[in-house]
């Protein structure tokens, strides 16, 4: 048996390989198998893989390929290959006996993936060379796409010429040529290209490249290459110039490689070169790159025992090669970022469970500074005081969150009582509403049936025949503004007693007045209005019924459709054409269909019958909840655009009627979805006793409905930054609107959360 291939299948050897992948920690490949659970098992999975390496049975599983942001340019991506684990360990034993032959073999100008050499004594060797005063020019080369485009003949041969098995070189080739496999399950078979990520791509990667470094070297320039990066110092621009013609020449012919744009600059001018900037012999870094760094350090993690291995492995970079290279300023100002980094996770977690995990994560974290590892004790005293500070603070901001707390139930509470008590509902015939010291009293037979303190009534509906007022009642109403309202058994409003000195005109003739760009503007405030309420009313409903109602997924992307159809239109459309208007009403009309399918949908399993939206003459329960429920909102929008001076019979949307108050039916649209529709589905979906009889609601079903949307109405919510009731939105909603008529002020309508 060859003696490379004989060392391979050495179960010492595999073990050894094995102890050095799991030193590493390295994710697992395509099989998702990591390395805790290969642990579990060991003995037997070596055993096996040395059985299948001498049988000549051994399989690697395709890479899982993953993408990742380059470091120079983080818009693009490095694509990765990630073995198996199994797979990594064959390959690290390949390497372990291979390596010492390659390391015979490579020129001291090839820096990367090496063993006593990388990028700090790179750069070391580039600033003691650029103090030789007969070079003035820095010639930087970087290879295309490099790990990607190494042919694999060229590099078959190259394995086969410094005296690899051919065992060994088939296990090479094999790993080499193995096919990716990205998470979408997507096969994808290489022509060319080494796996970034391998565990033998960095060996190879070099080996591909040593005929470059002996070019190079031949120039009698100095010469470094790091990867794919390379450095010649040049005497002239001229030989810079012939250097670089010749390297493209010899890459593209021996190698089929090909360069980026090559970077010259004089030496005194500077230039940049892994991840620092040299000029002359001072090595910093730009502002730029000090940003970069910064990002990093402000995204490190930490775990009981200081920073997670991740974290702890890109701090040990920065510790190993810019605390070697930057001016002590640069450093201190990292060390400043770092214990930004410290007292922000004090801050904003919970890692740092108490003062003793603290001092044992800091004591594992070193600084870059000469300063401030000497006065390391001061700034571990300084952190430990910031967190004691801090859980102080935590016990006063949780002591406060336990008060803000009870507050909040309270307010809950009582607001819920203030939203009950609000609204007058009578309809029992035979019913007195008085006047009296305690406030509105409402008797039936010299007994109190309801009383409502007076600073906290704002309407009072009497939906039944029979009903007295006082006079003084009748007074207190009119001076106070407050709202009598009459509806007849099937919810047609009958009258209101208001105020004269609700009716002012003094807004009229400026709304009649307004051009029809000004009334497409607000005719589009409306509508938008009404259909993101909808829309968020059908979400919010989504939310707990979609796992129930299995078509309502179908329902809910139509409605979804429907919204971006009209936003699309939206951003392009101009209210100042003819169609305006037509193809405004065309979409909502369009949405409404979308909006009571979904309902009638949610509805399916309540058997009650909802077929179809239908406005008068309905005989279904849903639909006359609806209309009724619609017409005390009609009267409180009414009473609205009263109070901001407006013309309820001057309409934008609907056409005129005579008599009717059209601009009440266009400005209800916005919030009929979240006051009546909302109170009418949860009524039917919580099981309430609700009927109808001989055609009509029922007086119990009535009398819940309205009491249900006036507490609506006397709801809080948020709103421009304030807390309101649902009616003190609806009144700024018509001075807005009022505001929009007289050119003052945009309509932007209101619209609900979800």
């Amino acid at each position: 048996m060859p003696a490379q291939f004989n060392t391979l299948c050495q179960e010492t050897m595999l073990y050894e390989a094995w102890n050095n992948v799991k030193s590493k920690g390295s994710a697992g490949g395509i099989d998702g198998v990591t390395i805790e659970e290969f642990n579990k098992d060991k003995i037997k999975q070596i055993q096996q893989l040395r059985e299948e390496l001498l049988n000549g049975t051994w399989k690697p599983q395709p890479y899982l390929q993953i993408a990742i942001p380059k470091t120079k340019d983080p818009t693009e991506k490095r694509i990765l290959g990630m073995a198996v684990v199994r797979d990594k360990i064959v390959q690290q034993a390949i390497r372990s006996i291979i390596e010492p032959r390659f390391e015979r073999l490579f020129l001291p100008n090839s820096f990367a993936y090496r063993p006593g050499k990388g990028a700090l004594k790179t750069i070391k060797y580039i600033v003691k060379q650029c103090g030789n005063k007969d070079y003035q020019f820095a010639l930087r080369l970087d290879v295309d796409n490099f790990f990607d485009e190494i042919d694999h003949t060229i590099l078959e041969q190259r394995l086969t010429a410094i005296g690899v098995e051919d065992e060994i070189i088939r296990l090479i080739m094999l790993s080499v040529k193995m096919g990716r496999v990205k998470q979408s399950g997507i096969w994808t078979e290489p022509t060319k290209g080494i796996p970034q990520g391998a565990v033998l791509s960095p060996l190879l990667a070099n080996l591909y490249l040593h005929s470059f470094d002996q070019f190079a070297v031949s120039k009698g320039l100095p010469y470094a290459r790091y990867g794919d990066d390379s450095f010649i110092l040049c005497k002239t621009q001229e030989q810079a110039d012939d250097i670089k013609d010749k390297a493209q020449k010899y890459l593209s012919s021996k190698l089929k490689l090909s360069l980026n744009t090559p970077a010259c600059s004089t030496i005194t001018e500077g230039f940049d070169f892994l991840g620092v900037t040299i000029k002359g012999q001072k090595v910093f870094i730009t502002d730029k790159k000090k940003e970069e760094l910064e990002g990093r350090i402000l995204g490190l993690f930490f775990g009981p025992d200081g920073l997670v291995p991740k974290s702890q492995k890109t701090w040990d970079g920065f510790r190993n090669y810019y605390a070697k290279l930057l001016p002590q300023q640069d450093l201190e100002f990292f060390d400043t970022v770092l214990i930004k980094r410290i007292t922000f996770a004090i801050e904003n977690t919970d890692v740092f469970k108490s003062k003793t995990f603290l001092m044992t994560s800091l004591s594992n974290i070193h600084f870059l500074s000469k300063q401030y590892n000497k006065q390391q004790k001061q700034h571990v005293e300084e952190i430990v005081g910031f967190f004691l500070n801090n859980k102080s603070k935590d016990k006063q901001v949780s002591n406060e969150k336990t008060n803000r707390k009870i507050i909040q139930e309270r307010k809950k509470e009582y607001r819920k009582l203030e939203t009950e008590t609000s609204g007058l509902l009578v309809n029992k015939p035979g019913t007195f509403i008085g006047l009296t010291t305690r406030g509105v009293s409402a008797t039936y037979k010299g007994k109190v049936i309801a009383q409502h303190h007076k600073d906290n009534l704002s309407q009072i509906i009497i939906t039944g025949q029979g009903v007295s007022l006082s006079s003084n009642l009748i007074d207190y109403c009119l001076t106070n503004r407050i709202p009598i309202d009459f509806f007849d058994h099937q919810g047609t409003h009958l009258g209101t007693i208001i105020t004269a000195k609700s009716i002012q005109t003094s807004l009229w003739a400026k709304q009649s007045e307004a051009d029809e760009t000004k009334r497409n503007s607000i005719a589009l405030g409306i509508i938008t209005g009404k259909i993101k309420n909808q829309y968020s009313l059908l979400k919010y409903f989504h939310k707990y019924h979609k796992n129930h109602y299995p078509n309502l997924l179908e329902k809910i992307k139509n409605m979804d459709e429907g919204v971006q159809s009209f936003k699309d239109w939206k951003r392009s459309a101009k209210n100042i054409s003819n169609d305006f208007m037509q193809k405004l009403i065309g979409h909502e009309a369009q949405i409404a269909i979308r909006y009571w399918d979904y309902i009638r949908e949610l509805f399916s399993d309540d058997n009650i019958g909802f077929e179809r939206r239908e406005h008068q003459g309905a005989t279904d329960i849903v639909n006359s909840m609806l209309n009724y429920g619609y017409a005390i909102l009609y009267v409180r929008v009414w009473q609205a655009l009263l109070a901001a001076r407006l013309n309820p019979f001057d309409s934008i949307i609907h056409a005129h009627q005579e008599g009717k108050p059209t601009l009440v039916y266009d400005f209800v649209e916005i919030f009929r979805s979240q006051v009546v529709d909302r109170i009418v589905i949860s009524l039917i979906q919580k099981g309430q006793n609700i009927a109808m009889a001989k055609g009509l609601l029922t007086d119990k079903t009535r009398q819940l409905l309205v009491k249900s949307v006036m507490e609506r109405l006397a709801r809080y919510e948020k709103y421009q930054g304030e807390e309101m009731k649902m009616e003190q939105i609806i009144l700024r909603q018509a001075k807005l609107l009022a505001k929009a008529f007289e050119g003052t002020k945009k309509f932007k309508p209101y619209i609900a959360k979800w």
